[in-house]
């Protein structure tokens, strides 16, 4: 039978060592030791250094009172403070620390050192400690009023525990929890946290913030838009509670809980399951808030020395605070548990990573990341071809202009439709013989120009009249040959041909139909019908009478396959000299705005004021909007003021008329002087026209602005005073008489709503600054933009949504530079993401 062990008392060093274990289980532990220290010593600002997780070295440096020169050969021995004196004290204790344990525990298990300087001290003075004990007499050194202390090796004498602290990245987010839940509840200091060797602060608060602000901050503006705050002072069980907790908008899966008692970082069980409990009925399950929690108990009902690690407290009548803690919680939380805010995304891609980015930042990125060998997932597999499905074919599209019309699609349309799918190459082979027959009718146009030209130069009236006929001749012999009911005609106006083919190609073509009426005859009785009123014919002019609004529209088609090499060449050279040489900078490619111009020449702009107002769009258009648009694939109209877009793995949905109102103000912007033309075989009066513009709402009129004919009779002198500037620049040609003769042709096959006219007259005498040369264009191309952007949904001769999607979304998929402000007006919204998408099915 063997003898029991003898009691030996233990070693000093082994006992220091034990009792260090308990009080710094982690750098964690010892930092949050140290910050209180700096909180007791009234510093303001407090910056944190850590390396690896702060296991090699951590570093916390103050503005505080400092340490005496007197005090620094005990300040690391156990048991000795400056903050208690007797076991009465504890009772009453206003400090963090009280026991004397933290720098001696420290120093038993970590290198220490303390630099400090108080503010009756000239210099600094510098200490090393082990093992609690000062190794060599204070230094003198440089520093300024208060105290850095550095730990560096923590854990070296204690391999076990060394060895249990692995991770370094885990050890440092422990350490940026405790940093930033002190700044949470001190936002009167300054705190930093850093990564030895690195600029960039992991954490960082400002001086005499506030609390909120914090924690917009370093929890983000998400979790601050939903903050509630709670105020509560109970006198009976003699506590103070402030809390800010997140309402039932917000939150996470995991629970976010700070709590305080008398101003010291400290966990609660019974705390954290009354939270739990409270929001069990409010969230989702699996899902918790974020929660801010400072109570100010009496220290006489606190007990602070329970764990080693000060980290639990208990406290007298602990059942009834926390109840009437939870009481005080659900009565906030029910007054706005009715209703809940959704938040919508307007702001696209704030960061553009190309690959050639991050070619330079990942050398291996080829070869690692290759779409050869990427094999996709999944959620990443998107529609890419635009035929396949539309919105159209499940009727969610909705016209508000036709309500009265059936919302479902005509079933003859769905066969016609289905056999056109099924026919790929038929209309393949049809698009090619249709662009021969567009080729060989450039062909005739371009024979019928130069004819126009030769007819300037002949000075024989007789031999002008052999040339006028040849033209008008060959292109009936061309309209004979063509099915449709098309025919190009020759204007004989009053105005020379001369002037017009200065500026414009003047072919103009005269639709007409046997089936319907005429395109042109509609634009005037649309004007009446929309506005009221009666046409007034001319008397004594039959032909007139006959085709009282006939359009007839000049048109070219620029850039066609007939073109030569060499002339496209010299086009693309011309339009970069333009800017180069008047504007002295250069234009990338990727910012190249695409000509629209239906001429086939183009007029050199010189004009500074244009060339600013380019600059000025290209310098403030938006790189991640313009990527977005670039990239669309057309999913639908919803109406004609919206409509869907898929780009990417992401739906948007579309403010239209914002969009084409900006496409073509950037339109008559880049072709300046160079558009084609709208002309009315009938002019249309502008003192008419001003009159119609004067009773709609939108004009604004009272009767304090005068009559409404001395006002119409002001616009007319006003617009012909300008009829020069007008035509020169814009293609707007008022007469003499005072008549409107034609509009600008932006667009290629497409036409102004002719019921915005009236308005758009009255607004140009009314809302352009004529004084200033740059204001006024500008004024003008975008007052014709408003009036170009106003989609007729009412039109019989072209179906409004083939024109929004194929005609207006392709010129802004292709050329469109968005401003900035679309992100944020709500021009474009962000309304599914695939990958998001993924994720919620994938659940099911």
């Amino acid at each position: 039978m063997s003898l029991p062990p003898k009691i030996r008392k233990l070693d000093e060093v082994v006992v220091n060592r034990i009792a260090a274990g308990e009080v710094i289980q982690r750098p964690a532990n010892a930092l949050k030791e140290l910050i209180e220290n700096c909180l007791d010593a009234k510093a303001t600002n407090i910056q944190i250094t850590v390396k690896e997780g702060g296991m090699k070295l951590l570093q916390i440096q103050d503005n505080g009172t400092g340490i005496r020169k007197d005090d620094m050969e005990i300040v690391c021995e156990r048991f000795t403070t400056s903050k208690l004196e007797k076991i009465e004290d504890l009772q009453a204790l206003t400090t963090y620390g009280f026991r004397g344990e933290a720098l001696a525990s420290i120093s038993h298990v970590a290198q220490l050192t303390i630099t400090t300087k108080t503010m009756e001290e000239k210099c600094a003075y510098k200490c090393s400690y082990c093992d609690g004990a000062l190794k060599a007499p204070p230094t003198y050194c440089a520093g300024n009023q208060g105290t850095t202390i550095t730990v560096e090796n923590l854990f070296y004498n204690v391999p076990t525990r060394r060895k249990a602290l692995t991770s370094a990245t885990e050890e440092f987010s422990r350490v940026a929890e405790v940093v930033t839940k002190y700044a949470v509840h001190n936002p009167s200091i300054g705190f930093s946290l850093k990564k030895h060797g690195e600029t960039n602060t992991h954490v960082k608060t400002p001086h005499s913030s506030t609390k909120a602000n914090n924690i917009r901050l370093l929890y983000g503006n998400q979790v601050a838009r939903e903050l509630l705050e709670i105020e509560l002072n109970d006198e009976k069980h003699n506590f103070k509670l402030h809390a800010l907790i997140t309402n039932p908008n917000y939150s996470n899966k995991r629970l976010v809980f700070l709590l305080f008692i008398n101003h010291r970082l400290v966990d609660s069980s019974m705390l954290k399951k009354m939270l739990e409990d409270l929001y069990s009925v409010h969230l989702p399950k699996k899902t918790h808030p974020w929660c801010y929690i400072s109570l100010e108990i009496d220290p006489h009902n606190v007990d602070v020395n329970v764990h080693p690690t000060k980290h639990e407290v208990r406290f007298l009548h602990e059942d009834s605070i926390i109840e009437k803690i939870k009481i005080a919680l659900d009565e906030k939380l029910s007054g706005v548990s009715g209703t809940r805010t959704f938040y919508m995304k307007s702001k696209l891609p704030n960061v553009d990573v190309t690959k050639d980015v991050l070619k330079e930042v990942l050398p291996d990125y080829d070869s690692q990341r290759t779409e050869k060998t990427k094999k996709p997932y999944a959620h990443e597999m998107i529609r890419t071809n635009s035929s396949d499905q539309k919105l159209d074919k499940f009727n969610f599209s909705i016209n508000s202009g036709s309500k009265n019309k059936n919302l479902s699609m005509d079933k003859s349309k769905e066969t016609e439709e289905a056999q056109i799918e099924k026919q790929g190459e038929k209309e393949r082979e049809k698009r090619k013989e249709s662009e021969n027959t567009e080729s060989d009718r450039n062909i005739v146009e371009i024979q019928n120009i130069q004819k126009i030209q030769e007819i300037q130069e002949i000075q024989d009236p007789q031999d002008e009249t052999i040339l006028r006929s040849e033209v008008s001749n060959n292109l009936e012999d061309y309209a004979m040959q063509e099915d449709n009911s098309t025919c190009f005609m020759l204007s004989d106006s009053d105005e020379s041909i001369a002037d017009v083919t200065k500026t414009n190609k003047t072919v103009d073509m005269e639709l007409e139909s046997s089936d319907s009426s005429l395109i042109a005859n509609k634009a005037l009785e649309r004007i009446y019908k929309h506005w009221g009123g009666a046409p007034k014919p001319k008397e004594n002019d039959e032909s007139v009478k006959k085709n009282s609004s006939d359009i007839e529209k000049s048109c070219d088609n620029d850039g066609k396959e007939n073109e030569t090499e060499e002339k496209s060449e010299d086009k693309q050279k011309q339009k970069e000299t333009i800017v180069k040489d008047d504007c002295n900078r250069e234009k990338s490619s990727d910012l190249e705005f695409k000509s629209y111009s239906v001429n086939d020449f183009r007029r050199e702009v010189k004009l500074k004021s244009i060339l600013m107002l380019r600059k000025k769009v290209e310098d403030n258009y938006h790189a991640g909007l313009r990527e977005i648009l670039s990239n669309l694939i057309f999913v639908g109209c919803i109406d004609e003021g919206f409509s869907l877009i898929q780009s990417g793995i992401n739906l948007y949905i579309c403010n239209t008329q914002n969009l084409v109102e900006e496409l073509f103000y950037e339109i008559m912007l880049y072709d300046f002087a160079n558009y084609g033309v709208i002309k009315f075989s009938e002019p249309l009066p502008i003192y008419d026209l001003a009159m119609l513009g004067l009773e709609t709402k939108d004009a604004g009129w009272t009767e304090e602005d005068g009559k409404k004919e001395d006002l119409a009779k002001s616009v007319e002198e006003l617009l012909l005073e300008k009829a020069d500037m007008m035509k020169e620049y814009f293609s707007i040609v008022i007469d003499k008489k005072g008549n409107l003769k034609s509009l600008p042709i932006l667009l290629d096959q497409y036409y102004p709503n002719e019921a915005g006219i009236p308005l758009f007259i009255l607004r140009l005498a009314t809302e352009v600054d004529w004084n200033v040369e740059q204001t006024c264009f500008q004024n003008i191309c975008r007052e014709t933009a408003k009036l170009y952007s106003q989609i007729d949904t009412e039109s019989d001769t072209y179906d409004w949504k083939h024109v929004t999607e194929h005609i207006l979304y392709s010129a802004i998929k292709e050329s469109l530079l968005p401003p900035n402000h679309f992100a944020h007006d709500s021009t474009l919204l962000q309304l599914a993401s695939l990958s998001d998408l993924y994720k919620v099915f994938e659940r099911c």
